[in-house]
């Protein structure tokens, strides 16, 4: 983990500049000490037979844990509106390049017929279609920047971004493997509707 965030800040740093590769770093902080803190409760939870509350229990735990570690990102080191979006882009990025990795490790090239019908399994969160990859990068991008944007308009919009976050969660973690469409549709609406407010909230659409 150490050497990928050294390697994903010298590469921000190149293609960014300084001032705005720092705001993203911020961002992968962030959702490095969120992964931390959801460890005890997904180690708890692997104990679980029963599959639907388990994913109910880390979908849940998941969203709110991260958008307590954002706000308290948010009050100590993000000031403004253009910090607060690299610093949700950075966010993405690094959950994106997590869940990229820790999938390729879980499956060999190529992929055979069972590797395929896991992955469809799976639904939300890999998917074997190209679209549904677009989908989920528009919907964390837009989470995660909606949510940062919003929480720097006032610490009591928390509610909110807990809420659309723990919906999303909750449609992927649930639902995805037979209502795959539909979810990623929910999960992309309630994502754009969230970074609109954030927008909206922060002055940057005046």
């Amino acid at each position: 983990m150490a050497g990928t965030l050294v390697l994903l800040a010298a590469t921000l740093s190149v293609l960014l500049g300084v001032g705005q590769a720092g705001a993203a770093l911020l961002g992968v902080l962030g959702w490095t000490v969120a992964l931390a803190a959801r460890l005890p409760v997904l180690g708890s939870t692997g104990r679980l037979h029963a599959v639907r509350r388990r994913d109910t229990i880390i979908a849940v735990t998941s969203g709110v844990t991260d958008e307590a570690v954002r706000l308290a990102l948010v009050l100590v080191a993000v000031g403004g509106a253009e910090s607060a979006l690299w610093a949700g882009f950075g966010w993405t990025l690094a959950q994106l390049v997590f869940i990229a990795a820790t999938e390729l490790t879980a499956f060999s090239w190529p992929i055979g017929r069972q590797g395929v019908e896991r992955l469809k399994a799976q639904g939300g969160f890999v998917s074997t279609h190209p679209a549904h990859s677009g989908t989920r990068g528009l919907t964390a991008i837009s989470l995660h920047m909606g949510a940062t944007l919003l929480l720097t308009a006032g610490p009591w919009w928390v509610s909110a971004t807990v809420f659309a976050h723990v919906l999303v969660n909750l449609g992927f973690a649930r639902w995805a493997g037979k209502r795959l469409v539909l979810v990623e549709l929910l999960g992309a609406v309630v994502s754009v509707a969230l970074l609109l407010a954030g927008l909206s909230g922060s002055g940057v659409l005046g």
